[in-house]
C-alpha cells in the first residue's frame, strides 16, 4: 500500500507497475488447480456410472 497525492501521476504509475509484477510473478492460484482436477474427478465417476454395459 501506498500513498500519493494527485499531482504525483508518475509516482502512482510506477508504484501499480510494481505491483502488477508482485502479482504476476506469484503465478497461478493454486486452489484452482486443485479445483479444477476436483472437477475432472467428478465428471469422470459421473461418465462411469452413465455407461450401460453392452448386452
Amino acid at each position: 500500500m501506498f500513498y500519493c497525492s494527485a499531482a504525483e501521476g508518475q509516482r502512482f504509475q510506477e508504484e501499480v507497475t510494481r505491483i502488477s509484477e508482485i502479482i504476476e510473478n506469484l503465478g497461478t492460484n493454486p486452489i484452482k488447480a486443485s479445483l479444477i482436477k476436483e472437477a475432472e474427478k467428478k465428471d469422470s465417476e459421473e461418465k462411469k456410472k452413465n455407461i450401460k454395459p453392452k448386452e
